[in-house]
């Protein structure tokens, strides 16, 4: 099988046509980034390789340091943070451990969670809703994280979410579907980060596509994970968090 392979970089795009049964590089080729248009930099590098092996080409992978130059450059999109039973004054005395301020972005339920899901106090959800008309709007994507979530199976984040694509159309990410830490700080951190690179991640995925129609290239894109795995496009749209190391893997 011959595989085609993307590393859109912060300075350069690089592309390689690999044969994956005899484990040896067919072609490669290296084109400046274009960060105010992506297309142009991933067109300008698969156009720099042998036309005729590009299209021989039945696979895809890709990866990117896109994410990873959002976080140092703060350049990223409007996400945004619900927090479900978390104490305030334990969230204001040591959400800054974690490496991301408190800001407007992120938003408290207050409920009563204990491990003992038969002892909780359910939140007042119609103010939630409410709440929501305005603290949404204009935001790019939403990560919910609730206290106890193995306990309670993400119930409340479930809930959270219906509530709020009941209001507005945008992605909404369930904390537990995200990470197993049974720490809401260290998971929120990583919510609200995977929160605000959703647009980043888009951005590169759709003009990745809008390249391969351009070249009438039909092939199954696969995404390096930061630990060295692949993922699928979908997974990778809804969990750009995970593609934080990827370049370097």
């Amino acid at each position: 099988m011959i595989g085609l392979g993307i590393d859109t970089g912060g300075t350069c795009t690089d592309a390689v046509i690999y044969d994956l049964a005899h484990n040896t590089v067919l072609a490669s080729a290296k084109a400046p980034t274009t960060k105010e248009d992506l297309k142009n930099g991933i067109r300008n590098v698969l156009g720099r390789l042998p036309q005729e092996l590009l299209h021989s080409c039945q696979t895809l992978s890709l990866s990117t340091t896109l994410a990873t130059n959002a976080c140092v450059e703060g350049k990223w999109g409007n996400g945004r943070l619900v927090l479900i039973g978390l104490d305030r004054n334990t969230f204001e005395s040591s959400w800054h451990k974690y490496g991301i301020p408190a800001s407007e972005d992120i938003y408290l339920l207050d409920c009563r969670l204990t491990p003992d899901p038969d002892a909780c106090a359910e939140p007042d959800w119609d103010a939630f809703r409410n709440d929501m008309k305005e603290f949404i709007k204009g935001c790019d994507c939403v990560s919910i994280v609730q206290l106890y979530a193995r306990e309670y199976h993400g119930q409340h984040e479930q809930l959270a979410a219906d509530i709020i694509r009941e209001i507005f159309d945008i992605p909404v990410i369930l904390g537990h579907n995200l990470f197993p830490d049974r720490n809401i700080l260290r998971r929120g951190t990583g919510a609200l980060l995977n929160a605000r690179l959703i647009p980043v991640i888009y951005e590169f995925l759709g003009a990745v596509r809008r390249v391969l129609t351009e070249y009438h290239l039909d092939l199954p894109l696969l995404i390096m994970r930061s630990d060295g795995h692949l993922m699928s496009s979908e997974y990778t749209e809804l969990h750009p968090v995970e593609t934080l190391l990827c370049g370097p893997a």
